[in-house]
């Protein structure tokens, strides 16, 4: 199922060849999934979830600007180590896309309790202001960061066919300053003030 739908549109993926590809019957398939657009949903829900592999983590010690970055990094590792589901998810963000992966980042409850302990941290450390309310901080942290690669993919006009295919556009310079510049807005939103 990853790979039709990794080389294929969401439209143009197909059921008969997902089924065939794995020698099974499509009652089989709809044993499993309602229809295409659940087996779908079902694959880029899975592949978000690993793309991020957060959430059983424990919160690093580090920086929230290195624990950003390592986000933004950390989908650039996903694409070497999964790299058709690098594609499904590329895919995800074309027009044909029932889906919307910015959004089921930003409905994911573990991963937002995981960011609200890595802010605790922050301002247990001294290193985040302690007058912001951590799962607000952590709701804006997620929001903007899963929004970050529909921004640049419109703002630069990469197509998920390109993202798909290419690999990483945060390779390119122009990219990956305005992923660098939203890391940096985003630190400096909660940095605590020095006196």
């Amino acid at each position: 199922m990853k790979r039709e739908f990794a080389a294929c549109s969401y439209t143009r993926a197909s059921v008969d060849r997902i089924t065939a590809a794995a020698g099974i019957s499509k009652g089989s398939f709809y044993q499993y999934f309602e229809d295409k657009r659940d087996a779908y949903t079902h694959l880029v829900e899975g592949l978000m979830r690993n793309r991020l592999a957060l959430v059983d983590t424990p919160v690093p010690e580090a920086s929230l600007e290195q624990v950003l970055t390592g986000l933004v990094r950390g989908s650039h590792g996903f694409q070497a180590r999964d790299p058709l589901g690098w594609s499904v998810l590329a895919r995800a963000f074309a027009p044909d896309s029932p889906l919307d992966p910015a959004a089921l980042t930003q409905d994911d409850t573990d991963l937002i309790r995981w960011v609200e302990r890595a802010v605790r941290r922050g301002q247990d450390d001294g290193e985040l202001r302690a007058d912001v309310d951590p799962a607000t901080a952590a709701w804006v942290l997620v929001h903007v960061m899963a929004g970050l690669p529909d921004h640049v993919m419109r703002r630069f006009g990469v197509t998920a066919e390109q993202a798909a295919t290419d690999g990483s556009a945060f390779d390119r310079p122009e990219i990956a300053a305005v992923a660098a510049d939203t890391v940096t807005l985003l630190t400096a939103a909660l940095a605590r003030e020095e006196l």
